[in-house]
């Protein structure tokens, strides 16, 4: 049997939270080592996470704040491993060092800049580095929507090039295969709905649907270029008269920037009451960020997620 035949898919995020304290609870617990832990919203969100059975956390930086903050967030430090470091730059690479030698899964970012975390998860040295490109997945569960939606890439990868959108597919493709998606259907997003010459990046999302089809993208459907509208929406599939498994009925759609991923993902969770989980993938082990922003729930549900996809970067 294969992973999805397991694993059945998730449908809401509260799934990926009840499967993650699965996990957690067979034999081993999870572990998430957070790199300058003496943030709050990271501190909250790992008290929370090992209060509800969903991983445990190790935590390096500054002691004299940490406590304080695991405390003020109900917390008791004895229960949780504090490790002091200095400086930001030696708490992400105990962290990655710690992930690489598999005494934690998942690494979580604290309060430091994502660009100096990730420099030390690619350092050759602690063995998290791949071939390959790291992005950011978004999977958000819009109310109106009957499944889980991932966005790509609203956290990483600036402009994407032809290569790039490539691998934040196969990325993407990964999460979402981590959630019981065997085959997800992933629409390439463009203003308009057909290849036209005034639009070059209807030429990519036509080349990487093509690719799909060859199995140069494997475990996916891919289509485009898309509308959102079409991309999620049958009413407007049927209006425009599109002819494809993938329109109304996506998984994953992939934005031509940072700005189009990012402000999408926020509308569906300011106007569309969509839960949010974020990840960083390309690497042999995720990465889990919080934002100060987020409310208590995504918090939990973006190291729910970081579990679930690190079990199945292990088992799948």
């Amino acid at each position: 049997m294969n992973y999805q035949e397991l694993f059945p898919r998730l449908a809401s995020m509260d799934a990926i939270i009840a499967r993650a304290r699965w996990i957690s609870s067979q034999g081993e617990p999870r572990r998430v080592a957070v790199a300058a832990a003496h943030d709050d919203a990271a501190i909250e969100s790992v008290v929370t996470a090992q209060r509800e059975g969903i991983a445990q956390a190790i935590l390096f930086g500054d002691a004299a704040k940490i406590n304080p903050l695991i405390e003020q967030h109900g917390g008791n430090p004895a229960d949780f491993k504090v490790i002091s470091t200095s400086a930001d730059e030696e708490s992400a690479d105990a962290a990655a060092e710690l992930v690489g030698k598999g005494g934690a899964d998942v690494v979580m970012k604290g309060i430091l800049p994502t660009s100096k975390l990730l420099k030390s998860v690619l350092k050759v040295k602690f063995g998290l580095r791949r071939k390959g490109l790291l992005s950011h997945t978004a999977i958000l569960s819009p109310t109106s929507y009957p499944k889980l939606l991932g966005v790509t890439d609203g956290g990483m990868v600036i402009k994407p090039t032809f290569d790039q959108k490539v691998e934040m597919i196969r990325n993407s493709v990964m999460v979402s295969r981590a959630l019981g998606v065997e085959i997800p259907n992933v629409a390439v997003l463009s203003t308009v709905d057909y290849v036209v010459q005034a639009f070059p990046d209807t030429f990519e999302a036509s080349a990487l649907s093509k690719m799909a089809q060859r199995g140069q993208i494997p475990h996916c459907v891919i289509d485009g270029p898309m509308g959102f509208d079409s991309a999620i929406w049958p009413r407007a599939v049927e209006y425009q008269l599109i002819e494809s498994e993938v329109a109304g009925e996506a998984d994953i759609v992939v934005a031509g920037s940072i700005e189009e991923a990012n402000v999408l993902a926020k509308s569906l969770i300011l106007f569309g009451g969509a839960a949010f989980a974020g990840v960083i993938v390309g690497a042999k082990a995720p990465v889990s960020l919080v934002s100060r922003a987020d409310n208590a729930y995504n918090k939990l549900a973006s190291i729910a997620l970081a579990v679930v996809v690190s079990h199945y970067i292990k088992h799948g």
